[in-house]
């Protein structure tokens, strides 16, 4: 079992990772801090503090920051493994997803106890995505 310490040392690691992410993604989209602050409605000085990794945005303010800078897959990706290793849980849109579609526990529950390798993710990325396009469809038709 990690100790405090470690926890506590991984996630102020993680902090700063997500904060000079932000400020990279900030800055690579030249918007100014406080273009940013303002567009996720929060004070420049607390979105000094989230980019200086001091500290973490809410999960509200993380959604918000998120489409506002808009980030590629794989630098999304970075920015929720850092997130969840702060908040210790999944990004707050997987955490709505769950929410939102009851009985997705008990599916997930069905993994209890084993990490999936690369292919098996592959498939399961594979079958959302028919459902996707199932709800796509309906839509269509339904317009």
């Amino acid at each position: 079992m990690k100790s405090a310490t470690k926890d506590s040392k991984e996630i102020k690691k993680a902090k700063q990772k997500l904060g000079k992410t932000i400020r990279n993604l900030r800055e690579k989209k030249e918007f100014s801090l406080r273009e940013l602050a303002r567009a996720v409605d929060l004070p420049p000085s607390n979105m000094k503090y989230i980019e200086d990794g001091v500290n973490a945005p809410s999960p509200d303010k993380y959604l918000a920051i998120i489409r506002y800078l808009s980030p590629d897959s794989k630098k999304r990706d970075e920015l929720d493994t850092v997130y969840s290793i702060i908040r210790g849980t999944p990004p707050p849109d997987v955490c709505n997803i769950i929410c939102e579609n009851k009985g997705l526990n008990d599916v997930l529950r069905i993994i209890d106890g084993q990490t999936l390798n690369v292919n098996q993710i592959k498939q399961l990325k594979q079958l959302v995505n028919t459902f996707r396009k199932e709800i796509d469809k309906g839509d269509k038709d339904n317009g």
